[in-house]
């Protein structure tokens, strides 16, 4: 296959599909599954101009993700300023399929369009043949993480494969009381968070819940993470240190009304902030993207914060709570986990 030159920036490619994947020997997997006919009649655009970029999304995404939404993504763009290269394939003038990249300056990779923090990654297409073509015509170093076990046999093929960081989220639509959640945990776990809210709760807490576009909040919490993390071991410091990743999170907010909303979960106890965390919901899922607290100061109160957003989820009638990827030695306790994976090559 001949290799793209995406350089200098700005650079704009455009190729017939059977340029890029010829009829030779080395490319007979496409053409004895079905993929010749296609290969034929589609032509490659590689797309790096915003504009675009956001009208393929919004022509292919089906938003059923926070991770789906312009919105949310592009704050990480925003934040990081990566270039985007969405490989485009083309049926005459119609747009069929696409794969969102952006190019990793420090790691010198590409990855998905909004970094490798993304999540509940998708593949952009109207016929789930087009994955073949855009994995075998993607560039590399490619790193694709958070990909959902169903398409594991279309990954194999093209590149390495290898185990990611678990999703950690709970359906709670099951449910209609804290009790009732609370008896799903194992009983240690169950003892300990009920443990902890009762501890937090005899000092008298003032609980605020906050929706909106909160600048201040924000900034109030970058601050607490990063006091938080402040143990002098490089290892554990906070990752909002990072100047483009405490940007995109202010960007998160800037970027919400529309198509998700933002949240902020504070509690005080003698006038002291004890913890601040930070939620954005959409459509019915609540996600728990970030807090802070003074752990060292209030013991218990991180299992505190956890039974609140459980609590707030359940009156807000959602129906599944999300906590990310990684599971820091606790999520396990209280959400379920389902497996992802990293492409590479």
């Amino acid at each position: 296959m001949k290799k793209i030159n995406l350089e200098p920036p700005g650079a704009y490619v455009e190729s017939p599909l059977n340029y890029l994947i010829p009829k030779i020997k080395s490319n007979s997997y496409f053409y004895s599954n079905g993929h010749a006919n296609l290969i034929e009649r589609l032509r490659l655009k590689v797309h790096s101009e915003i504009e675009t970029c956001h009208l393929l999304w919004e022509k292919f995404s089906k938003k059923n993700s926070l991770f789906d939404l312009w919105d949310f993504r592009y704050a990480w763009h925003e934040g990081y300023n990566y270039k985007p290269y969405f490989y485009t394939l083309y049926e005459g003038k119609k747009p069929i399929g696409f794969l969102p990249l952006c190019f990793n300056k420090v790691n010198k990779r590409y990855e998905w369009f909004g970094t490798n923090w993304t999540e509940d990654c998708d593949f952009y297409v109207n016929d789930e043949k087009l994955i073949d073509l855009l994995l075998f015509i993607a560039p590399s170093p490619l790193h694709l993480n958070a990909v959902k076990g169903k398409y594991l046999n279309i990954l194999s093929r093209f590149g390495k494969v290898k185990d990611d960081d678990q999703k950690n989220e709970k359906d709670i639509t099951a449910y209609s009381s804290m009790n009732s959640i609370m008896s799903s945990f194992k009983k240690k776990y169950r003892y300990n968070l009920k443990n902890s809210y009762s501890q937090i709760q005899n000092l008298n807490p003032k609980v605020i819940h906050t929706e909106g576009k909160e600048g201040n909040l924000i900034n109030k919490l970058i601050d607490m993470n990063i006091k938080q993390f402040n143990t002098g071991n490089p290892e554990d410091e906070s990752d909002l240190l990072i100047p483009e990743r405490a940007k995109t999170y202010r960007q998160m907010v800037n970027n919400s009304g529309k198509t998700y909303i933002t949240k902020f979960i504070e509690v005080y106890i003698q006038d002291t902030l004890a913890a601040i965390d930070f939620v954005l919901i959409h459509k019915d899922k609540y996600y728990t993207i970030k807090g802070g607290n003074e752990i060292s100061k209030f013991g218990g109160i991180g299992s505190y914060i956890i039974y609140l957003e459980f609590e707030d989820a359940l009156k807000k009638g959602m129906s599944k709570v999300n906590s990310l990827q990684v599971d820091y030695g606790w999520k396990h306790r209280y959400f379920d986990q389902t497996p992802l994976y990293v492409f590479e090559k």
